[in-house]
């Protein structure tokens, strides 16, 4: 899996200091996606993990949330978006996490129960946020999030 780039200090759509990892590859092919150039799986650079965690480490103090965006964390291969979640909560333990991906929230709801997708219930455990839902430029709106399709789900109230 690559990394395209890291972002901070971001606080919009978060309402704290926010490290932003954007994560290359994605399938879905959005129109006018915001970030087209990582739909390329090869964009950017293979994670090294021990540069990743010391990187965040030096500058720790400096946010409270971690977000990982893109391209889409659901269309990388399980393992290794379930190893690079498992280090940053080995290593960062009292951060808040936040996903956004394209899946629907049809998908990601459902998912469990129509094919016992195991993927989903890892996403579900790490996560604090999971904004769900294509971006569609018909129900493109002011704000985050970005189109009227999609919705940002809470751990403990909506899933």
């Amino acid at each position: 899996m690559n990394i395209a780039s890291i972002q901070w200090p971001t606080f919009n759509p978060y309402g704290k200091a926010t490290v932003e990892l954007y994560v290359s590859g994605c399938n879905r092919r959005c129109k006018n996606c915001h970030n087209p150039e990582l739909q390329n799986y090869n964009y950017g650079e293979s994670i090294n993990f021990e540069n990743l965690i010391n990187y965040l480490k030096d500058r720790e103090k400096l946010f409270s949330i971690i977000s990982i965006t893109g391209g889409d964390l659901l269309e990388q291969k399980e393992s290794e978006a379930e190893e690079l979640i498992l280090k940053l909560k080995e290593n960062f333990p009292h951060k808040e996490y936040w996903l956004f991906t394209g899946a629907t929230f049809e998908e990601f709801v459902d998912i469990e129960e129509q094919t016992g997708d195991i993927l989903f219930i890892w996403i579900k455990k790490y996560f604090d946020y999971i904004k769900v839902g294509p971006y569609k430029e018909e129900l493109k709106q002011e704000g985050f999030p970005s189109s009227s399709n999609q919705k940002l789900l809470k751990k403990g109230k909506d899933y």
